[in-house]
Parts: structure tokens; C-alpha cells; sequence
């Protein structure tokens, strides 16, 4: 495997950029310190202005924070921006309207990153999975602006039957008024292949990673949340993806987890989980000779192998055994988009683009 640079752009301004993502495999959307949000088109050279992250408009906590970690969300022309850890984010969809502000509240923001996912429903019309709360999303037709579960419940399919089960046993001056709301903070979202589902890896109290999945389609019809539990953990932000529409695996420590028998040399490990119905299992778990828990974590069918990164691993791929098949700590890659199989990486004012070849 080699990793090979496809484009290296220097661009003549003297703003740097804070954030930047592939539209496709021609396109760069970027954010600079200026607040202006730019597309890049390659082929062209060419840069055109979006829009900008500066509001007139007074906000309690200041608004969209230029300073603050940001991500980069797009699909076709539509472009998404959020704080990952604050409350503020917009929406462009030039052929509808120029932007869009969205918000959520503020408990616990600063340590749940900011749920965003974008897909097009079997009419191919783009929606969007976005926070409002802690434990409240919301989806989104984004060419009416119709917010399709508007009056979905905060309560949890059979509240009432697990309530009654759990507070059997303790006596009448200790039971709460239920049934209680959700009790989950959503986080970072990602969505199956056949974007059929959406995983949350948010956490609970304990304070526990805990990993979820979601029906789109029930989400938006049912009154009620019905959730797919995959699994609970010291609360790390471990990485994880999906492999197909069934499987999913998550990054796992040993020795964090208190596991028999492990020391501070034991490698670290890939679970794999598979869906089925309305449940998850763990079907497999291989051994990593290098620590990618904290680290992105993406899945490239087409060499059918993990791809991670961060500033601290570098870039590392793994085979489904294991085997590391590249790794180079000095190359700090920022972004990858799977569309494309094409890496990007930021140094201030520049920005490289690298493919991947077998």
C-alpha cells in the first residue's frame, strides 16, 4: 500500500484555514479565520465564496465560535458547519436559500460533539439528522424546511413496562413521576451505507461511552425512541464505523476496560458488531499492534480494509485481521472521504490530497 500526493494547493491568502472537507473528489469546502466558508473547485483553480459564519445577530454565549474545533459536513452543493463542542452550526443550500442558523442547548456541549448527518430519502430529497438538546434530535426535510418529527415523544418504547420492572422492588417514597425522558446524550452520528440507519456513539452517565443505533424511517414515524444498543464502555470517545449495513465495529482497550489478565502492553482491539433486528452482537474481535481507540476510524470497501488517523497515530491502515498494511506517524491527515478514497490534510494556508495506491 502507498499512500501518493494527488494535489498540493497553496492558496494566496493570508487567512489560514481552520477546516476544510472533499465535496467530491474535485471540490474543497473550507472554513478560514476570516468566517468566510469557501468552495475550492481543483480542476479550475478557481474559489468561490459561500457564505460566513459572522452574524450581526447578539447571542448569550457569542454564536458560531471561528476559534472553536469546527466540522465540515456536505452533500451535492448543500453545506453544513457546526462547533463540535458549542451549540451554533448552519445550513447553505444555494438552490433554496443562503443560510440556515441552527442551535441546540447547552448541557453538556462542551464534551458531546454536535450530532449531524445528511442523506436523500427514496425521493432523493436531502434531509438532515441534527441536535436540539442533550438528548433530542430532530429530522429535517431540508427542501421544505419541514421538520418531519417536530411531534416525536422524549420517551422510549416500553417506558412504562421497564419503569414498573425496575422500581418493583423499592418502596412508594422512592419512585420518580414516569414515565422519565430519554436519558441519553447523543453524539457524533454516522450513517450506514445504505443510509438506512444512523449510529450515535454518545454517552450515558457512569459516565460511559454508549454506542447506538437508530431506524431512520421509525425515527421519523414513530412516536416513540427505539434504540439498538451496541455497547457500554469507560467513556473515551473510542472510535468506531460501520463495515457494511449489519456490521460495525468499535476500538477497544483491554487494560482501560479492567479486562483479566491485561497489562499496559496488551494491544488494543477492534470489536465487531452485527445487527440483527433489534439487537446487536459481538461476532468477532482482532488484535491492533498500535492504539487507534482515539483515533478516526473509517472502513474502505474497496481494499477492504480500516482506515485511522490523528494527530497522535499519524495514518494507519489495517487489514480485517489486523495486520497494519501502511503507517506513517509524520503524515497528519486531517479529513477523509470515503466517496472519493482521497485523504486531505491543512497546514495553515496549504492544503494535500492523497489517494491511496494498492
Amino acid at each position: 500500500m502507498k499512500i501518493q500526493l494527488k494535489h498540493e494547493i497553496v492558496f494566496t491568502i493570508q487567512e489560514v484555514i481552520l477546516s476544510a472537507t472533499l465535496s467530491n473528489s474535485n471540490e474543497i469546502v473550507m472554513l478560514k479565520d476570516s468566517g468566510e466558508v469557501l468552495k475550492y473547485n481543483i480542476p479550475e483553480q478557481s474559489t468561490h465564496f459561500l457564505f460566513s459564519v459572522k452574524s450581526n445577530l447578539g447571542y448569550p454565549d457569542g454564536g458560531f465560535d471561528i476559534n472553536a474545533k469546527s466540522t465540515l459536513y456536505t452533500l451535492d452543493n448543500i453545506v453544513i458547519i457546526v462547533n463540535d463542542f458549542k451549540r451554533h452550526g448552519f445550513i447553505y443550500y444555494p438552490e433554496k436559500y443562503d443560510v440556515l442558523h441552527v442551535w441546540r442547548e447547552d448541557y453538556h456541549a462542551d464534551i458531546s460533539s454536535y450530532p449531524v448527518a445528511l442523506f436523500k430519502n427514496k425521493q432523493n430529497i436531502p434531509h438532515i439528522i441534527y441536535s436540539v438538546a442533550w438528548n433530542h434530535l430532530q429530522i429535517m426535510n431540508l427542501d421544505t424546511r419541514q421538520v418531519l418529527t417536530a411531534a416525536k415523544s422524549l420517551i422510549e418504547e416500553n417506558a412504562e413496562e421497564r419503569h414498573i420492572e425496575f422500581y418493583k422492588n423499592y418502596k412508594e417514597d422512592n419512585k420518580l413521576p414516569w414515565p422519565s425522558s430519554y436519558d441519553y446524550f447523543f453524539g457524533k452520528l454516522f450513517l450506514s451505507p445504505d443510509n438506512k440507519k444512523f449510529l450515535s456513539s454518545g454517552w450515558c452517565w457512569g459516565s460511559s461511552d454508549a454506542y447506538k443505533v437508530y431506524d431512520i424511517e421509525d425515527f421519523i414515524n414513530s412516536n416513540r425512541i427505539s434504540d439498538i444498543n451496541i455497547g457500554f464502555w469507560e467513556h473515551e470517545n473510542r472510535a468506531v464505523c460501520w463495515i457494511d449495513n449489519q456490521t460495525i465495529a468499535v476500538t477497544y482497550n483491554p487494560i482501560t476496560e479492567d479486562d483479566e489478565n491485561s497489562t499496559t502492553d496488551s494491544d488494543v482491539e477492534i470489536h465487531f458488531y452485527k445487527l440483527d433486528k433489534e439487537k446487536a452482537a459481538m461476532v468477532k474481535k482482532i488484535k491492533i499492534a498500535e492504539n487507534i481507540v482515539n483515533s478516526k476510524l473509517c472502513f474502505n470497501k474497496t481494499i477492504n480494509s480500516f482506515i485511522a488517523f490523528s494527530k497522535e497515530i499519524g495514518l494507519v491502515i489495517l487489514s480485517l485481521e489486523g495486520n497494519i498494511i501502511f503507517k506513517d506517524k509524520n503524515l497528519k491527515i486531517d479529513e477523509y472521504n470515503d466517496k472519493a478514497s482521497l485523504l486531505l490534510a491543512i497546514d495553515n494556508n496549504k492544503i494535500m490530497i492523497y489517494e491511496m495506491k494498492a
